[in-house]
C-alpha cells in the first residue's frame, strides 16, 4: 500500500478551515478595497476575489464594514507593534520618542493608499451611530499605546508630567493624524522629520518643567 512517502495528511479541523477561509476573505477584501475604495467595493466582488460564495463571507463576517474593521485591526496591531519596537531602540527616552515618531511617518509613506482608504471609511463611520463607537474604540487603542510610551518615558526620566500621560497621548495622536492629513494633501509642505522634531521638543520641555504642586 502506498503511504505517500510515509506522511499521512492530517485532516484540518473545523476551526482550522474556518481560520483559513477567514484569512482568504480578508486577503480578498484588502485587494478589492485597494482597487475600488470602500464605498465602491461590494461583498460579491470580495467573495469572488477570495474564491468563495457570499454565503461563506456572511458566515464569517457581518458584512463589508465588519471586513474593513477586521483589516483595520490587523493594520493597527502591526503599526503599534512596529512603533513600540522602534521606541525601545534608542539610548534615552527622548531618542526612543524620536525613533517612534520617525517610524510613524515612514509608515505613512509606505501605506499611503491604506491611509487614504482609512480616511474614506472614517468619514463614513463617524456619521453612523452604530459604526462610530467601533471606530472610536480602535482609535482609542492607538491613543492608549502612545500614553503607555509617555508614561514609560516619564518613569524612566523620574518626572511627573504636568498633565496625565493619557491626555498627552490624545494630543500626540491628534498631532500625528493632523500631520498625516497635511502631508497627504501637500507632501512638500510637511518635512519628513517634522513630527519627530515636535514630539522631541514637547517631551524635552517636560523634562525641564517643574512638577506640579499636589493640591
Amino acid at each position: 500500500m502506498c503511504d505517500h512517502g510515509g506522511l499521512a495528511q492530517r485532516r484540518l479541523t473545523r476551526e482550522e478551515n474556518k481560520a483559513i477561509t477567514r484569512a482568504r476573505l480578508l486577503e480578498g477584501a484588502a485587494k478589492v478595497f485597494a482597487r475600488r475604495g470602500f464605498h465602491r467595493a461590494s461583498v460579491d466582488e470580495i467573495a469572488d476575489e477570495a474564491g468563495f460564495s457570499t454565503g461563506a463571507l456572511y458566515s464569517n463576517f457581518d458584512g463589508k464594514e465588519d471586513l474593513f474593521l477586521a483589516l483595520l485591526d490587523e493594520h493597527l496591531a502591526a503599526i503599534v507593534r512596529d512603533i513600540s519596537e522602534a521606541a525601545h531602540q534608542g539610548a534615552t527616552a527622548l531618542d526612543r520618542a524620536r525613533g517612534a515618531a520617525e517610524h510613524f511617518m515612514a509608515n505613512l509613506e509606505r501605506d499611503h493608499d491604506l491611509i487614504l482608504l482609512f480616511i474614506e471609511f472614517w468619514s463614513y463611520a463617524v456619521r453612523d451611530p452604530e459604526l462610530r463607537p467601533r471606530i472610536a474604540a480602535r482609535l482609542g487603542a492607538g491613543r492608549d499605546a502612545v500614553a503607555r510610551m509617555v508614561a514609560d518615558g516619564a518613569e524612566e526620566l523620574g518626572i511627573a508630567t504636568p498633565i496625565s500621560p493619557e491626555r498627552l497621548g490624545i494630543a500626540i495622536a491628534a498631532l500625528a493624524n493632523g500631520l498625516a492629513l497635511e502631508k497627504l494633501a501637500d507632501p512638500d509642505a510637511v518635512p519628513d522629520g517634522l513630527f519627530a522634531e515636535v514630539v522631541t521638543l514637547l517631551l524635552g520641555t517636560l523634562t525641564t518643567a517643574e512638577s506640579p504642586t499636589p493640591e
